[in-house]
């Protein structure tokens, strides 16, 4: 069974489907207005896309079906994004996440049917555009914060020993659980003993030995060169 094929079969199966779904919630809703008099919903109108009640927004356009490469364009640049406004850059996000949804499903058909995914470097120019986006929206509310209070809305690094209790510059983050309960975090980040006292300032011995040994090296290189060639004394000297 080829791409195309296949994505009729599922196109046909989901319309069968939601059209099931649809006869079944209408006969539940008749028969709670009828028993419970429940009256009736008053629809607001609002804006939407194009509307489909299949599920062939998750795929692409039949005319690309089977073809080997199909044309695109390039990704959004940040020069671009910088004049758009922040509810264009919202409607962008939204049209690309749909785009980027649509060639997942795509490759993992064709990736199903043993065959080669069109022009793959469509997934890599959305992600770019939508990477693109965030730092704009991320420059923005810099801005905004450095405007309103005069300093920066990015997490400042602080100072944290890891597990060997080596001091290192780490960015907070968000997670889904605290700290004191996630187990990960507390095997990386065990807490700091004085009996480690001992193994640090020897970490801290052989490293100091080391920038030594480089520096001795670095001169001894600097007069093997003064040596071979002496007018680069007298050039640092005027």
């Amino acid at each position: 069974m080829s791409v195309m094929q296949s994505c009729y079969f599922t196109c046909h199966i989901l319309r069968h489907m939601m059209h099931k779904i649809t006869l079944q919630s209408s006969k539940i809703l008749h028969r709670c207005h009828c028993e419970r008099r429940i009256p009736a919903l008053v629809h607001a109108a609002f804006s939407t896309s194009a509307r489909r009640e299949n599920l062939s927004q998750f795929f692409d356009d039949k005319e690309n079906w089977g073809e080997e490469t199909i044309k695109c364009g390039r990704p959004w640049h940040l020069d671009e994004l910088r004049i758009k406004s922040n509810e264009d850059l919202h409607k962008l996000w939204y049209v690309l996440l749909k785009e980027r949804n649509m060639l997942m499903t795509m490759e993992a058909e064709y990736t199903r049917q043993c065959e080669l995914f069109p022009s793959p470097e469509r997934v890599d120019k959305v992600e770019e555009s939508m990477e693109n986006i965030l730092a704009i929206v991320d420059e923005r509310n810099e801005a905004f914060s450095m405007l309103e209070t005069g300093k920066s809305n990015k997490p400042e690094k602080r100072v944290v020993r890891n597990f060997l209790g080596l001091k290192y510059h780490r960015t907070p983050k968000e997670y889904a659980i605290p700290s004191f309960m996630n187990k990960f975090y507390r095997l990386t980040h065990a807490p700091y003993r004085s009996s480690m006292n001992m193994y640090i300032n020897l970490y801290k011995e052989q490293k100091r030995r080391e920038r030594m040994r480089e520096l001795r090296r670095e001169q001894k290189n600097m007069k093997m060169l003064e040596k071979k060639f002496p007018h680069l004394r007298e050039s640092e000297k005027e």
